[in-house]
């Protein structure tokens, strides 16, 4: 086997991030093959530390006017390279017969049949175990981000002096994953006041710049904004901090394969298949929803109105009280404290 292409065209941050441990696993029971990644941008800059990747291509994303425009990047790579093995965690109409006529082995759904508390990265190195395509032992592969020294030479820019920090990271791309930002207040104001943590919100881009800086202002003393960086460098700026608090989003996702402990918000998505592994915390808003599609939470009435459709708040993550994440961060913050913060080391 000499080389081997796995497909990463869901779209988002976090889809990247959780497949990392089912490309690792790949890379490391063939360590004689070439594993390529397939993927969106920012994907480039989120692999290019990795050793275990060896080629990073890019597919357009699709839009209304061409939405097979990714398909169509699969179609040009395959007439112009041969692999060896291709896997896929997308499932584009037309895909699996793309990738079965062109000679490769492939395995074409990493998401057939999931249990419902079932970590989706396990499923996936789970199905290519039962493929014959990884070693037993590459089935215990955690996602981990490798970063470079210019990575964490950002991170010591912002943060040059050794403290007891705490990220928060309130933004969520979309208001059905989004908790309020009184909360996110109220959370920093008691891991200051009462853990003495210097709490650090981070910027992010656009209309959520204004959030971050909103929250800062309310917080006051002992509150400051992380710049916006590429993700790599944000990602770094969390490896630097004794843990990070967000909705279930990339970036989070993203922090958390540093090595940084998390405690994560869950409220369309099911925390029993898209949850972070222990130590990490995962917290769900409304479990007994009765409108949850565990399998496929695309398919709830709230992905697309917004809004909760019980009438109870406007987000499920509303269900989840300050005292709860407290709770769960200074459960995490004592371990740290105990054992030492998560190493920094790529």
């Amino acid at each position: 086997m000499k080389r081997i292409l796995f497909i990463e065209l869901l779209g988002g941050l976090g889809d990247l991030v959780i497949a990392l441990p089912a490309i690792h696993a790949l890379a490391v029971s063939h360590a004689e093959a070439e594993v390529a990644v397939l993927t969106f941008p920012p994907g480039d800059d989120i692999l290019a530390a990795d050793p275990l990747v060896g080629r990073v291509y890019l597919a357009e994303r699709g839009d209304g006017d061409d939405p097979a425009r990714p398909l169509q990047a699969v179609e040009a790579l395959l007439s112009r390279e041969r692999f060896d093995v291709i896997v896929s965690d997308t499932t584009y109409a037309g895909l699996a017969e793309l990738l079965q006529a062109s000679g490769a082995r492939a395995v074409t759904n990493l998401w057939r049949q999931p249990p419902p508390d079932q970590r989706v990265e396990e499923r996936f190195l789970e199905i290519l175990h039962q493929e014959g395509l990884i070693a037993p032992w590459a089935r215990l592969m955690a996602a981990r981000l490798p970063l470079d020294a210019a990575d964490h030479m950002w991170a010591v820019a912002h943060f040059p002096l050794p403290g007891r920090r705490v990220l928060l990271h309130p933004h969520a791309g979309m208001p059905i994953k989004t908790w309020p930002a009184e909360r996110f207040v109220a959370l920093g104001r008691a891991l200051r006041d009462e853990l003495g943590f210097e709490i650090v919100v981070s910027e992010g881009i656009g209309s959520e710049a204004q959030r971050a800086r909103q929250i800062v202002e309310a917080l006051g003393p002992g509150a400051s904004l992380l710049s916006a960086g590429s993700p790599r460098q944000f990602a770094a700026a969390a490896a630097h901090t004794d843990l990070i608090v967000g909705a279930d989003t990339g970036p989070v996702r993203l922090a958390a394969s540093t090595g940084v402990l998390a405690v994560v918000l869950y409220g369309p998505s099911w925390h029993g298949r898209y949850g972070l592994r222990p130590p990490s915390i995962n917290l769900q808003g409304c479990p007994e929803c009765p409108e949850r599609w565990v399998a496929d939470f695309t398919r709830q009435r709230c992905w697309y109105t917004g809004r909760c459709p019980l009438g109870h708040w406007q987000t499920c993550l509303e269900d989840i009280a300050v005292g709860d994440v407290l709770e769960a961060a200074q459960h995490l913050l004592v371990k740290t404290a105990w054992w030492g913060k998560p190493s920094t080391r790529s």
